[in-house]
């Protein structure tokens, strides 16, 4: 028993003496890894709040792109904190790298899609084509932008039907934008008819032109002779209205113009 009893005691001693050295070896690397990493930790926090107040407050960016930059600018220092500690407890980081390396191409391969829609979200929320509440025709869609995000972009069109655009598709197309100019030349085809002269229509439809309230003055509105169809003098009438309901100033003067000939023959059409 007391044999026993002295080897285990021996055991014991050992033990501790390897405990101890192992303390004594890699305590400090340990303590060291960890304080690598809670210092990561506090800095990405910080780093985040900074980019997010920069770039809102100072440059007005738009909240969507902040907290997508800032976000990863967040990321970016956790995972350089993380190799950092890696490498104080040292663990060869470089087989590791590859490994992650390896694991995001097969991510980004199976994610390809999502992935152009966000390097698309990303372009236009910098480029700005468009913003929310303007008025837009791409890709054969037309509607008012209700929201801008990452991955998609929701429009709702004149009959109040949403649709959900993909950024990709969006950017990949030409971009018409209704909104974003004041002001709008608007076209209406005028028949003259046999009763009166092109002459007259003209100046019959300055004095409509001047008395139509939603018609703006300036770009001046201008009549062109446009076309002889079977004897029929034509012209097109242009002029500028406000963007933002441009249509209905269009009706209005439309109506103004039928009103104002009464039935001299003279007939207005919409082109195309």
């Amino acid at each position: 028993m007391e044999k026993q009893a002295g080897r285990l005691i021996q055991t014991a001693n050992a033990a501790l003496g390897y405990v101890s050295e192992f303390a004594l070896n890699y305590g400090l690397t340990f303590l060291g890894a960890v304080a690598l990493l809670v210092i990561g930790i506090i800095a990405a926090k910080m780093l985040e709040r900074w980019v997010r107040n920069t770039l809102s407050k100072v440059f007005s960016f738009d909240a969507t792109l902040t907290s997508f930059l800032s976000v990863l600018a967040r990321y970016t220092v956790l995972a350089l904190s993380s190799v950092a500690a890696l490498t104080q407890l040292g663990v060869p980081t470089a087989s590791i790298i590859a490994a992650l390396g390896a694991i995001g191409l097969a991510v980004g391969l199976a994610l390809q899609g999502t992935l152009q829609n966000i390097a698309a979200g990303v372009m236009l929320l910098i480029l700005r084509p468009f913003e929310v509440d303007e008025h837009v025709l791409a890709n054969g869609i037309s509607g008012t932008v209700s929201t801008l995000g990452l991955f998609a972009t929701e429009l709702k069109t004149d009959d109040g039907l949403i649709v959900f655009a993909p950024n990709s598709t969006l950017w990949n197309a030409a971009i018409t934008n209704h909104s974003r100019n004041k002001a709008r030349r608007v076209e209406l085809e005028i028949d003259v008819g046999n009763d009166l002269s092109p002459e007259q229509v003209q100046k019959g439809l300055l004095r409509i032109l001047a008395a139509e309230k939603s018609i703006l003055k300036k770009p001046q509105a201008e009549t062109l002779f446009s076309a002889i169809d079977g004897g029929a003098p034509h012209l097109t009438l242009r002029f500028w209205a406000r963007s933002e309901g441009w249509q209905k100033s269009r009706s209005a003067l439309t109506e103004a113009i039928n009103k104002g000939f009464g039935k001299k023959g003279v007939s207005v059409s919409i082109p195309g």
